[in-house]
This record gives C-alpha cells, sequence and structure tokens, in this order.
C-alpha cells in the first residue's frame, strides 16, 4: 500500500515496478511519462480520483509516497511506479 500525507492517495498495487518516475522518458503531457524497459506510459496520479481513473483503464500509475527515511531529502520527490490492482476499491483501504 501506498500512502501520501500530502496528496491523500491510498492504493493497493498489483505489481510495483523497479523504475523510478524521475528516470522515465518525459512526454508532450507533463503527467505523463514513458517506460522503456516494459514500453508503456506511466500516468501521475495525485489524487484518488486520478488513480481511479487510470486502474479502471488498465494504466501504469505513480503516486508520490511520504518518505520515512530520516536521512532522505525532504525536497526530493519520492514515488511508487506501478500497476493497481483490479478493481480499484478505497473502501477496502480502510
Amino acid at each position: 500500500m501506498a500512502w501520501n500525507d500530502e496528496a491523500r492517495v491510498r492504493c493497493r498495487f498489483a505489481f510495483t515496478c523497479p523504475q523510478q518516475w524521475s528516470k522515465l522518458q518525459p512526454t508532450e503531457q507533463h503527467d505523463v511519462r514513458h517506460c522503456a524497459a516494459c514500453n508503456r506510459n506511466v500516468h501521475l496520479a495525485l489524487s484518488e480520483a486520478d488513480a481511479r481513473r487510470h486502474s479502471d483503464e488498465g494504466r501504469c500509475i505513480a503516486v508520490p509516497v511520504a518518505r520515512e527515511d530520516e536521512a532522505a531529502d525532504p525536497d526530493e520527490s519520492c514515488w511508487v511506479v506501478g500497476l493497481m490492482e483490479q478493481p480499484y476499491d478505497a473502501e477496502k483501504e480502510e
């Protein structure tokens, strides 16, 4: 499960990808990047509505998560990239 206290995005991943959002190839859309490893687009999900919409369409997503590592740079974004479980159900996460 990934949780971001700022964005309040909760989701459960069926597959967590080792790729990093910052290393994915930018596209013409600011919230979409391309993964050369699997040849799929990855969509930024900054809300549960975004996560639900992309999940319903079977898309890979990137979700910002809170970092627990005290040594981590607080200005550096941390993202989980992957494919959400189907079907998406936020109520199961509560």
